[in-house]
Formats: C-alpha cells, structure tokens, sequence
C-alpha cells in the first residue's frame, strides 16, 4: 500500500515518553498518531480503509489493513506486524495525575483477520487522551518519512528534532532514558556510533529533516549533546 504523505502533529508527552518499540511497533503508533489526528479534523476514513469506533466504555477500537504498516509493496514480512501487536500488548503505558496512578496496556485484543489481511485492536481511553494531548506542546513531522525508517533511533530522533527551530540540549543520561537504553552502552563512544551518528546517517541519506550536533564535556567526558 503506497503511503500518502501528510503532516502528522505528534503530543510532546508522547514524543519525550520513555518507551523501547522496534520499527513495527512504532508504524502501528504512527498510524494511531494519524488516525487519532484525523478523527479530531473531522476526517471520514473510507470503508476499506482505517475504522476509529468507540465503545460505550470509551475504549477505541481500531481497524486498519495490514499494508499500512509495511515499508511499501516489497516489504511482505507480515510476522512482524503480527509480532509487534503481540508486544504492544505486553508493553504498558502509565498514566498519574494528582488523584490516580493506572497502568494500561498499550494496545488490547489484537485480532487478525487473514483472509482480508485486516488487523484490530483496542486502545484504552487514557492511551487515546495521551495521543491527543497537546498541552505541553507538540512535534510536527512527515508520515512518509517516518514510516520509512529501518531504525527505531532514526524515528525517535526524527520526532524530536524535525521542525525544531532552536537548539536542544539533552544528556547522555536523558536519552538513553528516553530510548530504553540505560543499562546498554557502558562505554560513550559506543552510544555516539550506534545511536546518534547511525540515526543522523539515515536521516541525512531519506529524512526532509536530519540534524547537526555537538557533544558537550564535563572535563573529558561527553555529558550532554547539543542539537
């Protein structure tokens, strides 16, 4: 299924969160991310395409083809969208306010459909809300461009930076957090070569946007990258 390129207007809570999804996963966010967006314009999704119900529950139920999460017509690895709705599934989303505490499930019932390679599952309101936030801002960026990255880094730091207008500083400590990486690269050097300078090649070689950097030093060690 060919991707029609849109802006998609991503929550800032949703952009920062600490979260460790693989490339499928973050395809199934970015279409939520479209779909959530959609619904709120007003926009009327075809019979055949993305189906948005909400229940009397106020859960959502989600429907859309299988296609929409592949990398175009040559990519057929249908088992890893399989894969990553069971993971979806496992992972949990927490929700705290100054009365609450609940921890949801990202995405529940996924359901396949293969004869119509129609896929379902249901997100829970509060996930919905978070999608739909937009108080303490928001990130702008390409769904073309988004879905067709190969790394998981290339798409956080994709979110982050397109469209930033000002620089950024984030620590070490931060984005390692942020990535779900903190107990991996002991060693600097090592996050610098496989997650920042990879995602900045790819990002340069398919990406609207890419980024520069400059780390930052706290004697002779890197504590903090300059974007």
């Amino acid at each position: 299924m060919a991707i029609v390129n849109k802006d998609l207007i991503q929550s800032y809570i949703m952009t920062t969160a600490k979260y460790d999804f693989n490339v499928y996963e973050k395809r199934i966010i970015y279409r939520l991310v479209e779909m959530a967006q959609g619904e709120l314009q007003g926009i009327k999704f075809a019979d055949n395409c993305q189906k948005i119900e909400h229940d009397l529950f106020s859960c959502v139920n989600i429907t859309m083809p299988i296609a929409c999460l592949l990398n175009g017509e040559d990519d057929k690895n249908y088992a890893r969208v399989k894969e990553a709705l069971q993971s979806l599934q496992r992972k949990i989303f927490e929700y705290e306010d100054d009365e609450i505490w609940q921890s949801i499930s990202i995405i529940a019932l996924p359901y396949i459909r293969k004869r119509s390679s129609v896929l379902s599952f249901q997100v829970h309101p509060r996930v919905w809300d978070c999608i739909l936030d937009f108080s303490k801002g928001f990130r702008k960026y390409e769904l073309k461009a988004a879905m067709s990255f190969k790394s998981q880094f290339s798409m956080r730091f994709y979110e982050l930076l397109s469209n930033q207008k000002t620089p950024l500083i984030y620590s070490i400590e931060q984005l390692k957090e942020m990535f779900c990486v903190a107990d991996k690269y002991e060693r600097i050097n090592d996050f610098m070569r496989k997650v920042v300078e990879a995602a900045k090649k790819e990002l340069d070689e398919v990406s609207p946007y890419t980024f520069e950097y400059t780390p930052l030093k706290t004697g002779l060690k890197i504590t903090a990258i300059k974007f």
